[in-house]
């Protein structure tokens, strides 16, 4: 926060670190958004007295957050390991961790707690062969709960 004006700050970050249940931390170039949301639902009454239509928006079915990251492949095969368990329904591939927002020097700028979270879903990028760009991984954690910390 800007001492000053008190004024909030808006966070840039360098890298993002995901780090889950003593697992060695993964490193991520991107994020691509968390996400939460409560659908609206329509609901539609009649006034018993007057016999008038009330038309009002209602909190509906709820979504579990979801965080996706997007990096290069590094031949790991932890996440693979990890979705393929959540894939078979194993308990134990749910996992609380944290995703921490790192500067430039390796200074934390935001920290959220993932509760409850799993690789819902893994994705590998294209590339020809020959090529020499690198190949890149995305994936999408779906959470219980995502609380910043």
């Amino acid at each position: 926060m800007n001492s000053q004006q008190g004024e909030p700050q808006a966070i840039s970050a360098a890298r993002f670190v995901v780090s889950f249940d003593g697992a060695a931390p993964t490193y991520f170039s991107e994020l691509s958004g968390i996400t939460s949301e409560v659908e609206a639902t329509e609901y539609i009454a009649a006034n018993a007295r007057t016999g008038a239509i009330v038309h009002t928006k209602q909190f509906g079915k709820t979504k579990p957050p979801t965080v996706t990251l997007k990096r290069g492949v590094d031949g790991t095969a932890f996440l693979l390991a990890w979705h393929a368990a959540a894939r078979a329904g194993r308990p134990d591939a749910r996992k609380t961790g944290t995703l921490e927002l790192q500067n430039a020097a390796g200074l934390p700028q935001a920290r959220y707690r993932l509760l409850g979270a799993w690789p819902s879903k893994v994705e590998i990028g294209n590339l020809k062969a020959g090529a020499s760009e690198i190949v890149m991984e995305n994936v999408t954690f779906t959470c219980e709960e995502v609380i910043p910390i």
